[in-house]
Formats: C-alpha cells, sequence, structure tokens
C-alpha cells in the first residue's frame, strides 16, 4: 500500500475488522509454494528434513486454528445461553462434540490464566 493508498482510506474503512476469510487465500498459496519447492529439493534427506519442518509447521497452525473453533463456540455458547444440546443443534455436530470443544476452550483459558 502506498501513502497515496492510505490517504484515500475513509473513516469506515479504518474502523471496519479485517475479515479473515480476505487471508485464506495467501495461506493456500503459500501452502502450495512451500510443497512445490519442498518437492524440487534435489537432495532426498534435505527434501525429507524440510517435509518435516512443513508439516510440523502446518499441524501447529491446525492445532490454532482448532483452538480458535473451540473458543469461538464457547463464545456462542456463553452470548447465546444455550444448552449442550442446543449449542450442537445451533453448530451442526454432535452433542459430544459440541461438549469437546467446550472443555478444549475451559482448558486453553485455564492454562492462559496460569501462564
Amino acid at each position: 500500500m502506498t501513502a497515496r493508498d492510505a490517504d484515500d482510506k475513509t473513516p469506515d474503512d479504518a474502523n471496519r475488522q479485517a475479515d479473515p476469510n480476505d487471508g485464506f487465500p495467501l495461506i493456500s498459496r503459500a501452502f502450495r509454494d512451500a510443497v512445490k519447492a519442498v518437492r524440487a529439493i534435489p537432495e532426498p534427506r534435505r527434501a525429507f528434513d524440510s517435509a518435516t519442518d512443513l508439516a510440523e509447521t502446518v499441524r501447529g497452525m491446525a492445532d490454532t486454528a482448532a483452538q480458535v473453533r473451540a473458543e469461538a463456540a464457547a463464545r456462542i455458547h456463553r452470548a447465546e445461553g444455550l444448552s449442550i444440546g442446543k449449542l450442537a443443534l445451533r453448530l451442526g455436530i454432535s452433542k459430544a462434540r459440541a461438549e469437546q470443544l467446550l472443555r478444549m476452550a475451559r482448558r486453553a483459558r485455564n492454562d492462559h490464566a496460569e501462564g
């Protein structure tokens, strides 16, 4: 973004929250590029090590995304005052999964409070 672009922004633009979905294509592209780069590494051991690093990075991202999802489910649960069964219906998941998400969110909240 240039200085001129910043000058063209309206006050509404400054107050608008970023849409996280806007970044998903960038993440997908970065992943595809990383896979392509790993596959292009000629030395098998170096390719293996790079693939391991890629897998660990993606696993960490998936774990964080799962945590954010659990937190969002807990926010809905609190904000709407739903029972576990109603939350499950609202989210289109099983009651067991709804309970699991709430436990995950509670555990993260407790870990954050302790650490």
